[in-house]
Order: C-alpha cells, then sequence, then structure tokens
C-alpha cells in the first residue's frame, strides 16, 4: 500500500489532521467497527490489521512533517535527551509487532536508530549499551507469533501502550501521558522477566525513574 491510497495520510495531507491527537482520533473512529474486543471476533481481523498499518504509517509521515517544520537547520544544537525520544516515536512507527513490510523500512529504521544510539550516547552515555539491548530484546519480541484469542496475550501489544505513552509525555508534556505508562506496568515488567528480556525490562525502569525529572520538551 502507498502513501497515496492510506486515507489517514490524505487526512493529513488535507489539513484535517495536524497532530497526533487528532490522529488516534480518527483511527479510533475508523475502527471501532473492526477491533475484536468490539465485534466480539476476529471475523474483522483483516481489516483491522490494515488500519492499523495505515494508522502507523500515518504517524511515521506525521513525524516526518512535524519534525521538518519544527526542526532547526542544524540539528546538532536540539537537546539529546529530547532527540532521542523523537527517534524512537519514529521507530516505533515503522517498526510495530508482526510487521511483514518491516523489511522495507530496514535502511530508515537502520538510520533512525543510529540517531537514537547518538542521541541516548550523548545524553545518558552509560545506558548506550544497555538501550542496544534492549533494543534488541524489543525487535525479537515485535517479530514473535501472536497469541491468545484476539492477540490479547501477545507481548508486543501490551508493551506498545506503554512505549506509546512514554513518548507521548515527553513529546507532550502531558501529565496523562506519565499516567497512562503506568497502567498494567506490573503485569509488563512480570511478563518481560517471565520471558527472560532482562535488558528491556531494566532498561525501561530507567526510563520510567527519567520521568520524575519531568517531560523532554519542557525541559
Amino acid at each position: 500500500m502507498t502513501e497515496v491510497d492510506n486515507f489517514l495520510i490524505g487526512l493529513i495531507e488535507q489539513g484535517k489532521i495536524r497532530n497526533l491527537d487528532q490522529l488516534k482520533s480518527a483511527y479510533r473512529t475508523a475502527t471501532v467497527r473492526t477491533h475484536p474486543d468490539k465485534v466480539g471476533s476476529d471475523e474483522y481481523l483483516g481489516t483491522f490489521l490494515r488500519l492499523n498499518d495505515d494508522y502507523l504509517a500515518a504517524r511515521a509521515y506525521l513525524s516526518r512533517m512535524e519534525a521538518s517544520a519544527a526542526a532547526p537547520a542544524n540539528r546538532i544544537s536540539e537537546k539529546p535527551r529530547l532527540s532521542f525520544f523523537r527517534q524512537i516515536d519514529l521507530i516505533e512507527s515503522l517498526e510495530m509487532p508482526y510487521a511483514y513490510h518491516v523489511d522495507d523500512n530496514k535502511d530508515q529504521i537502520d538510520a533512525t536508530k543510529a540517531l537514537a544510539r547518538d542521541a541516548i550516547g550523548q545524553w545518558k552515555p552509560e545506558w548506550l549499551e544497555l538501550y542496544i539491548k534492549a533494543d534488541a530484546d524489543l525487535v525479537a519480541i515485535k517479530r514473535s507469533k501472536p497469541s491468545g484469542p484476539y492477540l490479547k496475550n501477545a507481548l508486543g501489544l501490551n508493551l506498545r501502550p506503554l512505549i506509546h505513552n512514554l513518548i507521548g509525555y515527553h513529546l507532550t508534556g502531558r501529565k496523562l501521558y506519565g499516567k497512562q505508562a503506568h497502567q498494567n506496568l506490573p503485569g509488563i515488567m512480570h511478563r518481560l522477566e517471565q520471558d527472560g528480556y532482562l535488558n528491556l525490562k531494566m532498561f525501561l525502569s530507567l526510563l520510567i525513574e527519567d520521568m520524575e525529572e519531568g517531560s523532554a520538551v519542557l525541559e
């Protein structure tokens, strides 16, 4: 599917979607009749997953537009903590769980991860090695096959809201994202430990603790 075929990207280009909250609202409206939990079966699961692909592609598109509009000519001056969360926001949009097209975006993903490593190397150099290992854990989780009814028990899908709320908090400064990041946190951390993803568990714990320093965008 091309960007032209993506109706959410079309709404962005028309100016009807201008920020992440508006994109999320449009996505929820589009999926309300296809979500397995709403329908009570997986009859429309294929359509739901295609809409999910549309949303993630549109999120990446919106991130690129915002970065292009807001970034100074010389991005080296951007604060490394904020830069790190900008990069992982784009990575999450490109590298979703069960994204069979992820290899098509490999060059962009690799380049964005290099920028994320540079940013965290400036912000928290002592975290760099752990971040690299945690990222390897997260890639393995995203590429694992879903399990459980309607994919409910898939660890990758449980992690996505946590990571997206962490990113949302740092890129917007909204405390609501910070509160939502703590939802289901004990269960997720237990599952990570149980499944042997200890580096990812440790890194996420550090990011949760770091939230006490305030959001990156308001520094």
